[in-house]
């Protein structure tokens, strides 16, 4: 099953309305999550063109079969099935490169990002931001439950992203954003699929951008493990030296200012 062609239309004649918004939210094993998230999403999003894509890298716990068996009863919902591939980054691209909106945002399955966000982010794209990203590390922002050990390494995280590419956001290790197309189209050919975290790659990769934050408070996972290994690390290492080099070679390297 792959992404609708005609998803469902909202009743609203505004230009937020009128324009579509692709939402791709990559799973692995989030069966008992991702019908409580696409509820979730459905509610909050009710005043939008909405189309919803998850992207399933082949769930043993058949994560694929239950966001097929929801988009029967929900035209505005689809999935893909990833055989023989694995990693959120590339599952990311892979439901960009399938979405057909104006607008590209990205949620986790796991219910750690709050619904009710979306909206907000997605009108501030509306409004002129080129990315506006949920953040845990403005005012307002935050963690309910962490532990420390979690917080330990995503501040370690943060950290060398801001210190070794400059770039300008806040809490560049967020899963929660969106974006315009025209972005995603721009820097598409020099995404790495390995990579560990997809805005981080988009934004290092583009330069000068109008960035916005807004705040959430990041819950912890109620169902299903933790996807952060020591494999992962080692991406996200690799990801921060490749994108640092990329960033040497630039001569027009320029790094944006915050804006919220």
């Amino acid at each position: 099953m792959s992404v609708p062609e005609n998803p469902t239309a909202r009743v609203d004649e505004s230009p937020v309305a009128a324009s579509l918004v692709s939402l791709v939210v990559p799973t692995y094993n989030e069966r008992e999550n991702i019908v409580v998230l696409l509820d979730q999403v459905l509610a909050t999003m009710g005043g939008f063109t909405l189309e919803v894509c998850v992207v399933d890298d082949d769930s043993p716990d058949g994560t694929w079969q239950a966001v097929a068996a929801y988009a029967g009863r929900h035209p505005e919902v689809g999935v893909i099935r990833r055989l023989g591939e694995r990693g959120l980054s590339g599952a990311v691209i892979a439901g960009f490169r399938r979405a057909r909106g104006d607008l590209l945002a990205v949620m986790d399955a796991d219910l750690s990002h709050d619904p009710a966000l979306l909206p907000v982010l997605a009108k501030a794209v509306f409004a002129g931001a080129d990315v506006a990203v949920g953040s845990r590390r403005i005012p307002g922002g935050g963690a309910d439950v962490w532990p420390w050990y979690r917080r330990l390494a995503s501040n370690s995280a943060t950290a060398l992203a801001r210190w070794t590419l400059g770039v300008g956001l806040a809490d560049p290790m967020s899963g929660y954003f969106v974006m315009r197309r025209r972005l995603f189209e721009a820097v598409a050919d020099r995404l790495q699929p390995g990579g560990y975290k997809i805005l981080l790659e988009i934004v290092a990769q583009a330069g000068p951008l109008t960035l916005v934050e807004l705040p959430y408070v990041f819950r912890d996972r109620r169902q299903g493990v933790s996807k952060v290994t020591p494999r992962v690390v080692g991406q996200y290492l690799r990801s921060v030296a490749r994108l640092r080099r990329a960033r040497g070679q630039s001569s027009g390297w320029e790094v944006p200012p915050r804006q919220r």
